[in-house]
């Protein structure tokens, strides 16, 4: 495996030759799903899901990745680095090439992003570290990427966001972190999670939501968003030995309200939500540390027992696809494969 160094110091035509296993010119268009993965010989990476449930690799990265984002028309994938690394990878998979983006100075990548409605901005959460608060980066898809402004998330500690419209709606964790002190939490005591809504248009914070006070050790992390504008959040828990409080809330009459827990009660996620998933008529989440998912659905909620389970991703015919790092892949229609890599935490549903 390549270090970092060398990574960033080699030509691009080195790197389409070091990165891509996989041969674009030859395939028809992508579908499926993509997810981060390291393999059995610890090296990192992007692999494509087909709908049969079959894995490859598309390239392999220096550093280990999180959320991976498809551009909506063109052939781009995009893998902003997890905190506290500061490269965002562009994938051409036409060109066969990898573009580097560099964080700007003071800030570092959380590892999570979204396109613009027309495709020609993508947005990331970051961390503007010696300003202790969060900030949205903005590039501009047809400079190349180039970064073009920052406006604030509302928070500390931005995670994942969806944008309905002009708007991005964002989960602050509320975790303070600086890069000189590695994945070290600064402010559990005082941490302040909350969900912003931030208009585009004015790069203004519209509205918030908040957890009650006693929950504020309840990190937002995860959510999903349905096309009415609901959004449902995962959230971590930062304090040992409380095993009991509700983990996933939904936006309701402007408000945030717990779901209703699960038969077996909520200590079965371990304190910890990994992924969260919406459709019209179900929601499913991951817990790595509980192995299991949980859906809520019309019909019958159930759990889902899955040793290191994270990644949940929409599936045809209103089902979900899980991934989790011993390498299983299955949906809830009842396919399964197992592969020789350790799916990272999250999927994207790709068409």
């Amino acid at each position: 495996m390549i270090s970092r160094r060398q990574f960033l110091s080699v030509s691009a035509a080195g790197l389409g030759a070091v990165l891509f296993p996989y041969s674009a010119k030859a395939a028809a268009p992508l579908t499926g799903w993509l997810s981060g993965f390291m393999d059995k010989e610890g090296r990192y990476g992007v692999a494509h899901i087909a709908p049969d449930l079959s894995a490859e690799i598309l390239f392999y990265t220096p550093l280990r990745l999180h959320g991976i984002y498809k551009h909506p028309t063109h052939p781009l994938i995009v893998a902003p680095s997890r905190r506290p690394d500061t490269e965002m990878f562009v994938f051409d998979l036409d060109q066969q090439k990898v573009t580097v983006i560099s964080s700007a100075e003071g800030r570092h990548f959380y590892g999570h992003g979204v396109f613009s409605a027309d495709g020609n901005t993508y947005y990331t959460t970051e961390n503007a570290y010696d300003d202790e608060i969060g900030v949205i980066g903005a590039y501009d898809v047809t400079q190349n990427f180039k970064r073009v402004g920052e406006m604030p998330s509302g928070g500390i500690g931005p995670h994942e966001m969806k944008r309905a419209q002009d708007t991005l709606v964002i989960s602050n964790g509320g975790i303070l972190t600086h890069p000189n002190m590695g994945r070290a939490k600064l402010n559990i005591d005082d941490m302040q999670p909350n969900l912003s809504y931030l208009d585009l248009r004015t790069g203004k914070i519209t509205k918030q939501h908040h957890l009650p006070e006693k929950l504020n050790q309840l990190s937002i992390r995860h959510m999903d968003m349905t096309a009415d504008g609901q959004v449902f959040i995962g959230l971590q828990d930062q304090l040992k030995n409380r095993r009991d409080l509700p983990l996933v809330w939904k936006t309701q009459n402007d408000t945030l309200t717990p779901l209703s827990a699960p038969q077996e009660g909520w200590r079965i996620f371990n304190g910890y939500i990994g992924s969260v998933r919406a459709t019209p008529d179900s929601l499913c989440v991951a817990s790595p540390r509980g192995g299991c998912a949980y859906v809520w659905d019309k019909t019958a909620p159930h759990k889902i027992d899955q040793k290191d389970v994270c990644g949940v991703a929409y599936a045809r015919q209103d089902s979900f696809l899980l991934t989790s790092g011993d390498g299983v892949l299955r949906t809830l229609n009842g396919a399964s494969q197992t592969h020789d890599l350790r799916f990272d935490n999250h999927s994207q549903f790709i068409g």
